[in-house]
C-alpha cells in the first residue's frame, strides 16, 4: 500500500535529523516492503516506503523553493494529468507530476485524480504544507502539531515513534477505541486525520485550512429497473478496468462465494481474458478440523460456494486452510495489533483474516481485489433492511447490539460503572449520530421510510467505505471495485423499492452480474466472514482473562468490573454459547494488550 511520514519544523534545521527521519520511515516497512526514499531540507523532511506497483511516488523536489511532493497509493488519471502539462516527459514519476501540477494549478488538480491515493506537498516558497486524500479514503493520513511545526504519517504509531509525541488518550480517544458507533479514528490526544476527499493546508503562521472537494449528492433517480441494472453493470466494468494493474502477475482476488466477491472476481476474470492475460488467481479461507456451525451471521460455509464460483469463471483457485489453533499464536496476536493499531472485539474473525492475508502475500501477490462495498452500496447488511433498526433513531448497528442486550454497544459488558459514567455512551451515541446525519439532504416527496433508508445509506457510505489496515500490514494493496465513487454516488440515490429488487439483499447487484455466475452463487444469501468453532478458543479467552485478573498491574483492570469478569472467567460454558459475552472478553483482552504495547497514558478526567 506504500506509506509516508513527514516532519515540518519552522525552527529546527531538519538536515541534522536524518537518522531520526530514517528511523521513522522504517516504521512503515510493512506497508512498503520494496523500496525506501527520504528527502530532507532545512524545514521539511519526507520519508517514503514503497510497495512497487509501477507508480513512483517517492519524494521529488524542484527548485526554487523547494517545492516537494510525495504520492502514496495508485492514483488513476496520471496519464491525463501528464497530457495537460506542457512539455512534461512521459516517464516522469507520480511525485514529479504532482509537483508540476501544483506549480501550474495549485491544489486544483487533486479532484482530477481517482483511485486510492494520498498526496503530500511542501511549498518552501510560502512555507505551506498540503495533505490530500482520495474520495473514498483508501490511503489513511494522520497528523499532529508540535510547538514549532507539524508531523504527519500513514500510521498512528509512526507519529508515536517521534520523541516529541506521547501516547496520551483522553475520553474521546477511548470512546473511539471501545465504542462501535464510528470507525476508529485518530485515537490519540492531539491527533487528527485528513478526511475522505479532503485537502488540508497548513501555513507558516500555524493556521489550518480544510477543504472538501467531493461529497455524496442527493439527486432524483429517474432510471427504471432495467436502466438501473444496466448502469450498475457498466459502472462495475469501468471500475474493474481501472483497478486491474497492467502487470497482472502479482494480482489476486479474495473469493468467498458470496455475491460481492464473486461479482468482482467474475468481472476481473473476464477482463483479464479480454486482455489475453493468465487466469485470475483467487483465494478462499477455510478452517481445518472445525465443523461449520450456522448462526445468525453465517448461514452457509464459504469454501464450497467459492469452489463453484472459481470453476465457473475459470480462475486458478487456492484454498488457504488454517488450523483453529493458528489464531491463538502470540505472533498472530502481536501482528494483528500492529496491523489494526487498536483493539478488536471480533478477534477470532480478524485474526483469521490477518493470517489469510499473510499467506496470500507470501504467494507473491501485491494487489488483491475484494468485494468490499457491496453491503454499503446496496444496503445488504442485516441491520440495513430491518425496520426496527433503521427507525431506531441511532446508528442501526448500535441498535442491533442493544437489541441483544449490549446497551452500550458490543464488547462493553465488562466495563465498570465508573468507566461507563465517564464515557457516557448514551450521550456519545446521540451526539455523534446527530452530527453524522446532519448533512443528509432529502428530496421533496420522499416518504418517511425512504428518508430513513437514505440516512442509513449515507452513514454506511461515508463512515464505512474502507478498512484496509490488515491488507497494508501484510504488504498488500486492496482494491475494491464496488467502492468506485461513481457507483456509490449512483447507488446512494436508488429508491428503496428498487434496492429491494427480487426480495433479496443486494438484489440489484445480483441482477447486474447474473449472466456471469451460476445460479447457486446468485441466489446465495449473505454470510459473514468465517470463524473457527474450535472449543479451545473460548477456553483460551478465559485463561487470558484469568491472567489479567491475577495481575494487579494489568492496565485494563481500572476500567473493568472485576467481579463480573471473574464470573465470566469461571463459567466454562458462557463464552462457548454467548457471542455477546465472548465479545466482552475479547475486547478487554485486546484493550489490555493495546494499553501495554503502546504504553498508553489514559487521561480521563
Amino acid at each position: 500500500m506504500s506509506g509516508v511520514v513527514g516532519w515540518i519544523d519552522y525552527s529546527k534545521n531538519l538536515a541534522l535529523e536524518a537518522p531520526l527521519m530514517t528511523a521513522l520511515t522504517g516504521t512503515l516497512a510493512q506497508r512498503g516492503p520494496d523500496d525506501e526514499g527520504v528527502w530532507i531540507s532545512p524545514h521539511a523532511a519526507i520519508g517514503f516506503r514503497e510497495l512497487d506497483l509501477g507508480v513512483d511516488g517517492r519524494p521529488f523536489a524542484l527548485e526554487p523553493g523547494p517545492v516537494a511532493a510525495c504520492v502514496v497509493g495508485t492514483p488513476y488519471g496520471l496519464d491525463e494529468l501528464r497530457r495537460k502539462l506542457p512539455g512534461v516527459p512521459s516517464g516522469v514519476s507520480a511525485a514529479e507530476l504532482a509537483v508540476r501540477a501544483y506549480l501550474e494549478w495549485g491544489t486544483g488538480f487533486v479532484p482530477w485524480l481517482d483511485g486510492p491515493f494520498a498526496i503530500v506537498i511542501w511549498d518552501g516558497r510560502s512555507r505551506e504544507l498540503v495533505l490530500a486524500r482520495d474520495r473514498i479514503g483508501g490511503q489513511p493520513l494522520f497528523f499532529t502539531t508540535t510547538p514549532t511545526g507539524v508531523l504527519f504519517a500513514s500510521r498512528r504509531d509512526t507519529l508515536l515513534a517521534h520523541p516529541e509525541v506521547k501516547p496520551r488518550v483522553d475520553v474521546d480517544g477511548l470512546r473511539q477505541v471501545i465504542s462501535h458507533a464510528l470507525p476508529t479514528g485518530p485515537i490519540f490526544a492531539g491527533f487528527e486525520g485528513v478526511g475522505q476527499a479532503e485537502i488540508v493546508t497548513f501555513d507558516g503562521e500555524g493556521r489550518v485550512r480544510r477543504e472538501r472537494y467531493w461529497q455524496l449528492a442527493t439527486q432524483e433517480h429517474t432510471d427504471d429497473l432495467d436502466a438501473t441494472v444496466g448502469t450498475i453493470r457498466g459502472l462495475l466494468e469501468e471500475s474493474i478496468r481501472l483497478n486491474l494493474p497492467e502487470d497482472s502477475s502479482s494480482l489476486a482476488a479474495m473469493l468467498s462465494g458470496g455475491i460481492d466477491s464473486s461479482s468482482v472476481a467474475a468481472l476481473a476474470a473476464a477482463e483479464l481474458r479480454r486482455r489475453g492475460h493468465d487466469p485470475l488467481r483467487t483465494y478462499t479461507i477455510d478452517y481445518l478440523d472445525s465443523e461449520f456451525q450456522a448462526d445468525v451471521m453465517r448461514r452457509t460455509k464459504d469454501e464450497p460456494y467459492a469452489r463453484i464460483a472459481a470453476q465457473h469463471i475459470g480462475s486458478a483457485h487456492t484454498v488457504i486452510s488454517l488450523r483453529p489453533s493458528d489464531i491463538l499464536h502470540p505472533l498472530v496476536k502481536d501482528g494483528l495489533l500492529y496491523a489494526t493499531e487498536a483493539p478488536t472485539r471480533i478477534y477470532d474473525m480478524d485474526a483469521g483474516q490477518h493470517i489469510f492475508l499473510r499467506h496470500t502475500a507470501a504467494t507473491g501477490s501485491k494487489v488483491i481485489l475484494t468485494g468490499f462495498g457491496g453491503d454499503n452500496a446496496f444496503l445488504g447488511s442485516n441491520w440495513a433492511i430491518d425496520r426496527g433498526l433503521v427507525e431506531s433513531g441511532t446508528f442501526p448497528w448500535v441498535a442491533l447490539a442493544q437489541r441483544h442486550g449490549a446497551v452500550n454497544g458490543f464488547g462493553t459488558g465488562l466495563l465498570n460503572k465508573e468507566t461507563l459514567a465517564v464515557l457516557d455512551f448514551p450521550v456519545y451515541y446521540r451526539d455523534t449520530y446527530a452530527t453524522a446525519i446532519a448533512n443528509v439532504a432529502h428530496l421533496p416527496g420522499e416518504d418517511q421510510w425512504q428518508r430513513q433508508l437514505r440516512r442509513v445509506s449515507y452513514l454506511v457510505l461515508t463512515l464505512f467505505r474502507t478498512d484496509y489496515a490488515m491488507f497494508s500490514a501484510a504488504g498488500l494493496q486492496a482494491r475494491s471495485p464496488i467502492n468506485s465513487y461513481k457507483l456509490l454516488q449512483y447507488a446512494y440515490n436508488i429508491p428503496a423499492e428498487l434496492q429491494a429488487h427480487g426480495g433479496m439483499e443486494k438484489g440489484l447487484l445480483r441482477a447486474a452480474v447474473a449472466d456471469l455466475l451460476p445460479e447457486e452463487i446468485v441466489q446465495r444469501r449473505r454470510s459473514a466472514t468465517p470463524v473457527s468453532n474450535h472449543p479451545d478458543y473460548p477456553g483460551q479467552l478465559q485463561a487470558e482473562l484469568k491472567e489479567i485478573l491475577a495481575d494487579n498491574q494489568a492496565p485494563v483492570r481500572p476500567l473493568m468490573d472485576l467481579d463480573l469478569a471473574a464470573s465470566r472467567a469461571g463459567d466454562p460454558q458462557i463464552l462457548a454459547e454467548n457471542r455477546i459475552a465472548r465479545a466482552d472478553v475479547e475486547l478487554m483482552i485486546q484493550l489490555n494488550n493495546w494499553l501495554t504495547a503502546y504504553r498508553v497514558r489514559l487521561a480521563l478526567q
